[in-house]
C-alpha cells in the first residue's frame, strides 16, 4: 500500500489532481531553489490557470525518431507558448522579481514564435497563409451546404414520412444517412450502410451518393493538404528538440504551482515551507480527510513521541497527522494549519508502518512484517517514522525489550519517531529517556466517551472494557473480565500511571530550576557587564578631560611662546623704525633739561595718552606695562604720574578669535600680482593661528613666479627664513616658510 493511502490522503491529492491542466503525478517532477518563491509570487498573481492539455511524452518519444507531429500536437505546443508569454506579460520585476527572471530567462525559438501566429485558439490553421488549404474549406463548405440542402429536401417529400424513423440526418461510419423502417425502397433509392438494433436501416440515399463522394475527395485533399504542412513545420521545429522536451517539462512546473495555488484558493488552505532546522510545530492543523475534524496543535520537539491512552481515541489519527503534515510541506501542498505559528520541518523520507503486514501469499506473519519494515527503517537515513500499535504480533514482554533497543538505535541515526501503544512496560521503559516525549489520549469516565484530546507528559490507560461496552459487547462479560483482571493489576496500572504523572513533573521542576538558575546566572552576568561598561566608561571620561587638559595646556604654552616672540619682533621693529626717523629728521633745537619726575616701581603714569604701570627702571628708560596689554620700553622723560583710576574688582572673559588659515597655499595659474596678494593675505592668517612653517605652492613652470615670490618673501618682515620644500612636497615647485 502507497504512503499516500496509509496517510488516508488518497481523496486529496485525487482532488488536488482535478485542478491540473493535464494527468501527471501529484509531485513536480523537479523543484527549483526559487520554487518557494514562485509559489508565494503566483499566490499574489492574478492569473488565468493554463489550457487543458494533451500529454506529449509519446509524441516526444516519436518526433525524436524522425516522425511528423500532427495538427494537435503542433497546436499543443503553441498553447505552452503563449501561456507563457501571457505569464511574463503579468509579472512585475518589481512586484514578482523570481517568477519574473525565471520567465525572462525562457527564450522562444522564431520557428514557434511564427507557428502561434499561425493558429487560431483552436487546433486549426488561420485563413491567409496557406492558399490551396483556404480554397480546399471553401469547396468543402460549399458542398456540406449543398448536401444539407439535398437531404433537407429528401426529408420533405411526402412519399417518405412513413417510412421515417425520425427527421434527424445521422453520421454513420463517416457518410450522412437517414434512419428508415422496412420497405424503404417503395419511397426511396438508397444504400443499407447500418442496421439499428431495433430493426430499423441506415441509408445513403442514392441522389446524394456523388455530392457525399466529391465531399469525400475534398476532405482528403485537405487532409493531404495539412500533412504536408505539419511535415513543413515539425522540419522547422526539429533542431529545437531539447528546447520543446525542456519546456514541456517547465508548463508542468508551473502547471503544478499553478494548481497548488488554485486548490488553496478554492478551499481556504494554507502552505507551510520545510525548515532545515528540525523546528515541528502543529498549530490547528486538521488531517485533510476528516469531515469535521479537531484541530490539532502540537510541538514535537523531541526524538521520539510515544501516544498511550483510550482505544479509538485518536491516536491513530494524531499519528497520520503529524506523518500528513510533513509529507504535504514536503511537496509544497495547501492544508488546513494556522501557519504563522506553524513549523515542519524538511524530512527526506517518511515511512509509515501502520496497517497488519501478515500476507498468506508470502508466507509473512505480522511480526515477521514488522521486522521487516524495521530492517528497512534501519536502512534508511533522514527518516521519519510512524508505528501504529507496535506491540503486535509477538510476546508483550520479549516485543517490549525489542521495540525499545529498536527505537534507540533508530533515534541515534537521527531520525524523528511517533509511535502508538497500550503497552505498559514498554512505555515505562521508554518514559526514561530524556529523549522520548510522552503524550496520552484522554477519557471521559461520565461520558464514557473518549476526548479526543491529549495531555502531554503522562503514560495514558486504554480503557479497553469501557470501549468493549461502548461497542455493544454485555456488561455481563465486561464484569467478568474485569473480575479476572483483578484490582492488584487494577492498582498496578494506576500505580504506573501515577508514577509516570509524578516523574514528569519532578521534569517539569527540574526543567524550572534549571531555567531559574540559568536567568539567575545571567541576571548577574548582565549587572557584572553593566558594572564594567559603567566603569569603562568614566574611565574613558577620565581619560578624555585628561587629554584635554593636556591639549589646552599645550596651547597656552604655544599661544604665549607666540605671543612673546611677536612682541620682541615688534618692540625690536619699532626700534629701528625709530631709528631711520631720527637720521632723516634736522637736528633739534637743544633746549633746557628739566629733572624728571620722580618714578617708582609700580607707579602709575602716563604715557600719551595711555595708562600704564612701572614694572622695572633704570637711570635714562622704563619699562611699562600699558593697560591695551603691550609691553615698552620707554625714556623717563616722556612719562608723567598719574593717578590710577577707582575700578571696582570683576572679572573680564575675553575669547580669543579663531583664524581661519592653513597651512598650505597653491598660487600656481595665477598672475604675479594675484599670488603676491594671496600670499601676504595667507600669510596674515598663519601668524594670527599661531603656526610657525607653512607651504606655499607656485610650480616649476619658467620660474618667473618662483622668482617674484622669493623676492617678495626677502623683504617680508615676518618671514625668518625660507628654502625650496622637499621632494615630496613639491621639490623646486614650493617653498616652505618660517615665520
Amino acid at each position: 500500500m502507497s504512503l499516500i493511502a496509509q496517510l488516508d490522503l488518497t481523496r486529496f491529492i485525487e482532488h488536488f489532481s482535478t485542478f491540473l491542466a493535464r494527468p501527471k503525478d501529484f509531485a513536480p517532477s523537479h523543484t527549483p531553489p526559487n520554487i518557494w518563491e514562485h509559489l508565494q509570487e503566483l499566490e499574489h498573481l492574478d492569473c488565468t490557470p493554463p489550457p487543458a492539455l494533451i500529454c506529449l511524452k509519446d509524441a516526444l518519444k516519436a518526433f525524436k525518431k524522425g516522425g511528423v507531429w500532427r495538427l494537435d500536437t503542433l497546436f499543443a505546443f503553441v498553447q505552452i507558448t503563449r501561456y507563457f508569454a501571457y505569464l511574463k506579460a503579468l509579472a512585475s520585476p518589481k512586484q514578482h522579481p523570481h517568477l519574473y527572471a525565471y520567465l525572462d530567462n525562457i527564450h522562444f525559438p522564431p520557428a514557434l514564435l511564427e507557428l502561434s501566429t499561425h493558429m487560431q485558439d483552436t487546433p486549426t490553421l488561420k485563413s491567409g497563409f496557406y492558399p490551396d488549404l483556404d480554397a480546399l474549406s471553401e469547396s468543402l463548405a460549399r458542398l456540406q451546404a449543398q448536401q444539407k440542402k439535398l437531404l433537407n429536401q429528401i426529408l420533405n417529400k411526402s412519399g417518405l414520412q412513413s417510412y421515417l424513423v425520425d427527421r434527424q440526418v445521422h453520421f454513420v461510419n463517416g457518410i450522412e444517412s437517414l434512419l428508415v423502417k422496412p420497405g424503404f425502397s417503395v419511397a426511396i433509392k438508397g444504400q443499407v450502410i447500418l442496421r439499428s438494433h431495433m430493426g430499423y436501416f441506415y441509408i445513403e440515399p442514392l441522389e446524394a451518393r456523388d455530392l457525399s463522394r466529391k465531399i469525400q475527395e475534398v476532405q482528403t485533399k485537405i487532409e493531404e493538404n495539412l500533412a504536408r504542412i505539419c511535415t513543413h513545420w515539425s522540419g522547422l521545429l526539429r533542431p529545437h528538440f531539447l528546447f520543446l522536451r525542456f519546456i514541456n517539462h517547465e508548463f508542468d512546473y508551473i502547471d503544478h504551482i499553478i494548481a497548488r495555488v488554485q486548490f488553496a484558493k478554492s478551499a481556504n488552505l494554507s502552505f507551510i515551507k520545510p525548515n532545515n532546522r528540525g523546528d515541528f510545530t502543529l498549530s490547528h492543523f486538521a488531517h485533510p480527510n476528516l469531515n469535521n475534524p479537531k484541530p490539532i496543535s502540537l510541538r514535537f520537539d523531541r526524538s521520539l513521541l510515544l501516544i498511550t491512552g483510550v482505544n479509538t481515541g485518536g491516536k491513530t489519527m494524531l499519528l497520520k497527522s503529524i506523518l500528513s503534515a510533513v509529507f504535504l510541506a514536503k511537496h509544497f501542498l495547501p492544508f488546513k494549519i494556522h501557519a504563522p505559528t506553524s513549523a515542519i520541518p524538511y524530512i527526506e523520507h517518511i515511512q509509515a508502518i501502520i496497517n497488519d503486514p501478515q500476507n498468506s501469499q508470502n508466507d509473512i506473519s505480522t511480526f515477521a512484517g514488522r521486522m521487516l519494515d524495521f530492517q528497512r527503517a534501519l536502512n534508511t537515513p533522514q527518516l521519519l517514522l510512524g508505528v501504529d500499535e507496535i506491540e503486535l504480533g509477538t510476546d508483550a514482554s520479549e516485543a517490549s525489550c525489542l521495540y525499545k533497543v529498536l527505537l534507540e538505535k533508530l533515534m541515534t541515526q537521527g531520525a524523528k519517531i511517533v509511535v502508538t501503544t497500550h503497552h505498559k512496560h514498554l512505555a515505562l521503559l521508554l518514559a526514561k529517556n530524556h529523549a522520548i516525549q510522552l503524550l496520552a489520549a484522554h477519557f471521559d469516565p461520565q461520558a464514557q466517551l473518549p476526548t479526543y484530546t491529549f495531555s502531554p507528559g503522562l503514560i495514558g490507560k486504554s480503557y479497553a472494557f469501557e470501549s468493549a461496552l461502548r461497542y455493544g459487547v454485555p456488561l455481563e462479560i465486561i464484569n467478568q473480565a474485569r473480575a479476572l483482571y483483578g484490582a492488584e493489576q487494577e492498582n498496578l496500572n494506576a500505580l504506573i500511571e501515577r508514577t509516570s504523572a509524578l516523574e514528569q513533573e519532578l521534569r517539569v521542576q527540574h526543567a524550572q530550576l534549571e531555567e531559574a538558575k540559568k536567568a539567575h546566572s545571567q541576571q548577574i552576568q548582565e549587572e557584572l557587564e553593566q558594572l564594567q561598561a559603567k566603569a569603562q566608561a568614566q574611565q574613558a571620561k577620565q581619560n578624555a578631560l585628561e587629554k584635554s587638559y593636556q591639549q589646552a595646556l599645550r596651547a597656552l604654552q604655544d599661544a604665549l611662546k607666540e605671543f612673546e616672540r611677536t612682541q620682541n619682533k615688534s618692540h625690536a621693529h619699532q626700534q629701528i623704525q625709530a631709528i631711520k626717523a631720527s637720521l632723516t629728521q634736522p637736528k633739534p633745537t637743544p633746549k633746557t633739561t628739566t629733572n624728571p619726575p620722580a618714578l617708582t616701581q609700580g607707579a602709575c603714569v602716563r604715557y600719551k595718552n595711555q595708562l600704564g604701570s612701572i614694572i622695572s627702571l633704570n637711570k635714562e628708560s622704563c619699562l611699562v606695562a600699558l593697560d591695551n596689554g603691550l609691553k615698552i620700553k620707554i625714556n623717563a622723560q616722556e612719562l608723567t604720574l598719574a593717578t590710577p583710576p577707582k575700578i571696582p574688582p570683576q572679572v573680564k572673559l575675553e575669547r580669543k578669535p579663531t583664524a581661519q588659515a592653513s597651512m598650505r597655499l597653491d598660487v600656481r595659474a595665477l598672475e604675479v600680482l594675484e599670488a603676491l596678494q594671496q600670499a601676504q593675505d595667507f600669510l596674515a592668517n598663519a601668524l594670527l593661528a599661531g603656526f610657525e612653517e607653512v607651504l606655499i605652492v607656485h610650480g616649476k613652470g619658467k620660474g618667473i613666479l618662483r622668482q617674484a615670490l622669493r623676492e617678495w618673501l626677502k623683504k617680508h618682515p615676518k618671514v625668518i627664513a625660507f628654502e625650496d620644500a622637499p621632494y615630496n612636497l613639491g621639490g623646486s615647485g614650493a617653498q616652505v616658510v618660517k615665520i
